[in-house]
């Protein structure tokens, strides 16, 4: 019988308390801009960018990972990024 793969976690704080919480499967780069799609508005993607825009972490991957997803959401929302962070009032 072959061994059963473990889930990959780490540890965070809830309520105060430290769990161990799993990791989920990578889902494609197109699943996760179709999720933003259906449940975000331009309006809201936008109001996203402008907070990560100035987004600066101490570890280089996370930083990397941090500006690929800006870029994804510059790229679906494209050339109206302006026009909708002056409707929303950034």
């Amino acid at each position: 019988m072959a061994k059963r793969k473990q889930p990959k976690t780490y540890e965070t704080t809830m309520d105060g308390k430290k769990v161990r919480v799993t990791v989920p499967e990578s889902a494609s780069v197109e699943s996760l801009i179709d999720m933003v799609k259906e449940h975000l508005s331009p309006q809201a993607v936008a109001a996203i960018i402008a907070y990560l825009q100035p987004a600066r972490v101490k570890d280089k991957a996370v930083q990397r990972e941090v500006d690929w997803f800006r870029e994804e959401l510059e790229n679906m929302v494209g050339k109206g990024l302006a026009q909708l962070m002056d409707e929303v009032g950034l």
